[in-house]
């Protein structure tokens, strides 16, 4: 509306000043286009300053305006980052009672695994002790078995050596029976031959006296 009238002053000043440079116009009209031309200057005048007085006033509206909305975008800006921090927060603190709990876990697992490899252990220790035991005791039996068979075998041989001995005091006493059997037979056939070598001289010696 302001700058319509300001239009409107602005052509009719200019209206004003062409007349005046007409020749057919009086005097009259020359003082009216003054008169007009300078209400049009102080017109224009005021439209200018209330003109710039609006646009400082809007000027400074803006400021505000822009002062509010970035006091609002920083507010909401604080507002978005401490959001932020504290979701960031929230989830750091999830991730580590996560990791709190796993590393429970593994623990745990852990603990059992050694607790299971202990056991196993003290298990495999245990029979082995016994199959050592049972080698123990089955190489002791066969010791004993070797030891009895070894006694059983000697006194078979010790027996055997007495069977042969007696069997061969036997041999040498018949032997011996049989050989003084022997001579007394060559010694009785000795004598017989002595006899008869003796009595068979005694006849040749009788047969040659004659």
């Amino acid at each position: 509306m302001k700058k319509s009238v300001l239009a409107v002053l602005v052509l009719g000043a200019s209206l004003a000043v062409t007349g005046c440079f007409d020749k057919q116009e009086t005097a009259q009209k020359v003082e009216a286009a003054k008169d007009a031309t300078a209400n049009a200057a102080t017109q224009i005048k005021d439209a200018a300053k209330e003109v710039a007085t609006d646009v400082k006033n809007a000027a400074i509206d803006a400021k505000d305006s822009a002062a509010n909305k970035m006091a609002e975008t920083k507010e909401a800006v604080a507002d978005k980052a401490s959001e932020m921090k504290d979701a960031a927060a929230n989830k750091m603190a999830k991730a580590k009672d996560a990791v709190s709990s796993k590393m429970e876990e593994v623990k745990n697992a852990a603990s059992e695994a050694k607790d299971a490899a202990a056991d196993k252990a003290v298990e495999m220790k245990d029979a082995a002790a016994n199959k050592m035991a049972e080698a123990k005791e089955a190489m002791s039996s066969k010791v004993e078995e070797v030891k009895n068979a070894a006694s059983e075998a000697k006194d078979a041989a010790v027996a055997k050596v007495e069977e042969v001995k007696d069997e061969a005091a036997n041999k040498m006493a018949e032997a011996k029976e049989a050989m003084s059997s022997k001579a007394k037979e060559v010694k009785n056939a000795a004598s017989e031959a002595k006899d008869v070598a003796a009595d068979k001289a005694a006849e040749v010696k009788e047969a040659v006296t004659k």
